[in-house]
C-alpha cells in the first residue's frame, strides 16, 4: 500500500512539475513577445529611431498602449475564469510565490510594455519638437496653419529666437505669419555690445520690437540682393541661391527662398522664411540649424496640398 502510495505521489509531482514548465514556456513566449517588438520599436527606419521615426508617428503610442493595456487585462479576466481566482489573489501568486499563471504573466508583460510607450510618447512631447510631416497639408486656413508651425519651432528653448514668412507681390513684401520668443529675445539682446543696456532696462518691449523690425529689414535687403549673389557664384555651375545662413558673432540668421520670383508683378511671385538666434552655444550645437530646417520642411509641407509642382 505505502509503494501505491508513493508512486501516485511520485506521478503527480511529475505531472505538477511538467504543468509548471508548460505555463513557464508559454510565459516565457509572453515575454519574448513584448521584448521583440519593443526592440523592432526602437530599431525600426534609421540609426535615430527617436527623432527620425518615433516622434513622427508619436501620436499614435498612446493608441497603442491602450492595446495593450486592453489585451492585458482580457488576459487576466481570462485567468480568473481560467483559474476561479480573484484578480488580486492572481497578482499576488505573481509577486509572493514562484509559480504564476502564463497569462498573468503575459498580462503584466503587455501592462509594463504599455507603460513604457506612455513613457516614451511624453519624452518625445516634452523634449522633441513636432515633425514637420504633422502639419496639415490642407488646412482650412492657410495662413493659420504656417502661424502654427512658425510658433510651433520659435517656443523651444535653444534653437529660434524669431521667424517670419514673407509673401511678396508688387515688389512689396507682407508677412503672412510671425512668431517670436520675446523673452530670449530680451536675453539675447543683453549680449549684444552694440545695444545700451540701458535703454533695455528702460524699455524691454520697445527693444524687441527694434529689433524685430532690424530683422525684417535685413531679410528684405538680403533678398533683393539675390541676382548679385546669384550672379557670384554662377561659375561654380551649381544654380542659384536658397538657403543663407548667417553665423554672426551673436547667434545666427537664416534665410530660404521658398518661392522663386517670377517676374509677374501682378501675382504673388516670391515667397521667403527668414529666421533668427541670439544664443551662439545653440548654433554652434545646430540646434538653430536643425529647428530651421525643420520649420523650412514645414512650411514646404503645408504649401504641398494647395500648390502646383
Amino acid at each position: 500500500m505505502s509503494e501505491l502510495l508513493e508512486r501516485y505521489l511520485a506521478d503527480a509531482s511529475a505531472s505538477e512539475s511538467r504543468f509548471t514548465m508548460h505555463e513557464l514556456f508559454q510565459a516565457s513566449g509572453y515575454a519574448a513577445l513584448v521584448y521583440f517588438l519593443f526592440s523592432y520599436l526602437i530599431s525600426f527606419g534609421s540609426r535615430q529611431p527617436l527623432v527620425e521615426w518615433i516622434n513622427p508617428g508619436r501620436r499614435y503610442l498612446p493608441l497603442l498602449a491602450g492595446v495593450l493595456f486592453a489585451g492585458a487585462y482580457s488576459l487576466l479576466a481570462r485567468a480568473v475564469l481560467k483559474y476561479n481566482n480573484s484578480h488580486s489573489q492572481l497578482l499576488r501568486q505573481l509577486v509572493n510565490e514562484e509559480k504564476a499563471q502564463s497569462e498573468v504573466v503575459g498580462a503584466m508583460s503587455f501592462a509594463v510594455f504599455g507603460v513604457t510607450l506612455l513613457m516614451l510618447f511624453l519624452w518625445c512631447w516634452w523634449n522633441l519638437p513636432r515633425h514637420p510631416r504633422t502639419f496639415s497639408t490642407n488646412p482650412k486656413n492657410l495662413l493659420k496653419e504656417y502661424r502654427r508651425a512658425i510658433r510651433h519651432y520659435v517656443r523651444w528653448k535653444g534653437g529660434l529666437d524669431y521667424a517670419y514668412l514673407c509673401e511678396i507681390r508688387n515688389e512689396v513684401g507682407t508677412v503672412m505669419a510671425e512668431g517670436a520668443n520675446d523673452r530670449d529675445i530680451l536675453r539675447g539682446l543683453y549680449r549684444m555690445p552694440e545695444v545700451p543696456n540701458a535703454e533695455l532696462d528702460a524699455d524691454p518691449r520697445k527693444g524687441i520690437a527694434e529689433q524685430k523690425r532690424l530683422w525684417q529689414e535685413e531679410a528684405q535687403r538680403i533678398f533683393r540682393e539675390l541676382p548679385r549673389l546669384d550672379e557670384l557664384l554662377k561659375p561654380i555651375r551649381q544654380g542659384a541661391n536658397v538657403t543663407f545662413c548667417f553665423d554672426v558673432n551673436v547667434g545666427a540668421v537664416y534665410l530660404e527662398v521658398m518661392v522663386k520670383p517670377t517676374g509677374d508683378p501682378a501675382a504673388a511671385n516670391a515667397l521667403y522664411l527668414f529666421a533668427a538666434s541670439l544664443n551662439e552655444h545653440e548654433v554652434e550645437r545646430m540646434t538653430a540649424g536643425r529647428h530651421f530646417y525643420a520649420l523650412s520642411e514645414a512650411i514646404h509641407h503645408i504649401r504641398r496640398g494647395v500648390t502646383k509642382g
